[in-house]
């Protein structure tokens, strides 16, 4: 079945029909099983349905776009194998992925060597530290985490009252950078660190954990994990131990997943994010009817994140123009794409010679569970 392609992204790609039939092949490693399976599905749907429709209406000035998948189990030793077998044996120009930030900091020595750029839709503060000598070949199409903490901070943490400070993290970069750099930020502001526990990415027993915040007395609760699973572990424990502290997650968790997980536990949750489902901007409504369009339904923030991948991948593609599509090539592009509203995010995309972030501020809303759905609030 044919499908179509929303208007938008036609426009944005600068798209026409064309009888060329120049192959582009991409990677796309996403976590399709494992812990971080609720997020890497939905990027992977999004990434294929794109790719048939930009295919479908013609490609990018006649070049197609083949993608290749790999699933890395939410495994960052996988996700290394993903990337040496795409780039070796597939021969990808270009990867988005991966799902979890421990990941992308695997395969960005394989991509790297191999001067393959990758799109990477993580927070994870770490993954574009210019100290790493792959940091000109990453580029981040998510929030850093940066920017997620320092809106919680301002938005909820930083609130009338809130004096005493927990953190619920999860064992892996991603959480541990996140928490520092909380701690960082409620030190400038005068606000005690009372508790900051940690849990396996896996874990699905927080009792311990919760106990452990309750008895600490916080005014208010970060949690710092990029799983739907344990961050609904932890909200459930928090509700059987008693916990009455307001509770502020971090971006990954504004999926539906979460919600169905969590359950009543959930009720009144805050996630600084972007996008909301139940409550979608006209941008997030047009990536709704491309999702649907591909058979697949809206799960929450991993396609605006892939999706972004996509967009901006297609972009530096159509910049390169007559000239061979490489790995160089496209990195290159990349970093002229600025000030770029051809997304499906509200804000815009924005990368630089001295800046691979992608994702600012202004594509952020806070969103909180009420009655089973988010609700946005600011």
């Amino acid at each position: 079945m044919k499908l179509a392609f929303a208007s938008v992204a036609i426009a944005a790609l600068g798209i026409t029909p064309t009888t060329a039939q120049e192959t582009i092949k991409v990677g796309g490693i996403f976590s399709v099983s494992g812990p971080a399976a609720p997020f890497g599905v939905p990027e992977r749907d999004i990434v294929e349905i794109l790719a048939n429709n930009l295919n479908e209406n013609g490609g990018i000035d006649g070049k197609k776009l083949e993608i290749i998948f790999c699933d890395d189990q939410t495994n960052p030793t996988e996700s290394a194998r993903c990337a040496t077998r795409l780039i070796r044996q597939d021969g990808v120009v270009a990867i988005i992925g991966s799902t979890i930030g421990t990941g992308t900091l695997a395969l960005m020595p394989v991509a790297k060597n191999a001067e393959v750029p990758v799109l990477a839709p993580v927070g994870t503060i770490s993954v574009t530290d210019k100290s790493h000598d792959f940091w000109p070949w990453v580029f981040r199409i998510a929030p850093t985490d940066k920017v997620i903490l320092s809106g919680i901070m301002e938005r909820g943490v930083f609130g009338p009252g809130h004096k005493r400070f927990a953190v619920m993290y999860q064992e892996d970069a991603y959480g541990e950078a996140g928490m520092e750099y909380a701690r960082k930020l409620s030190e400038e502001h005068d606000i005690e660190v009372v508790a900051a526990v940690s849990a396996p990415l896996s874990a699905i027993e927080l009792t311990a954990q919760a106990t452990n915040i309750r008895n600490s007395e916080p005014d208010v609760i970060l949690l710092q994990t990029s799983a739907p699973s344990l961050g609904a572990a932890f909200v459930r424990a928090a509700k059987q131990v008693g916990i009455e502290a307001p509770i502020i997650g971090s971006g990954s968790l504004n999926q539906q997943p979460f919600i169905d997980a969590a359950g009543t536990a959930g009720e009144g949750v805050q996630v600084v994010s972007m996008g909301n489902w139940n409550d979608p901007s006209d941008k997030q409504n047009e990536l709704g009817k491309v999702i649907r369009g591909g058979g697949k339904v809206p799960q929450g923030y991993g396609e605006l994140l892939s999706s972004t991948g996509f967009m901006a991948l297609a972009e530096a593609i159509r910049r390169i123009g007559d000239d061979e599509v490489t790995g160089s090539a496209i990195r290159d592009k990349l970093e002229t794409i600025c000030d770029f509203d051809g997304t499906y995010l509200d804000g815009k995309l924005c990368y630089t010679p001295d800046q691979h972030e992608g994702v600012f501020e202004d594509s952020l809303i806070t969103v909180e569970i009420r009655d089973g759905a988010f609700i946005t609030i600011d």
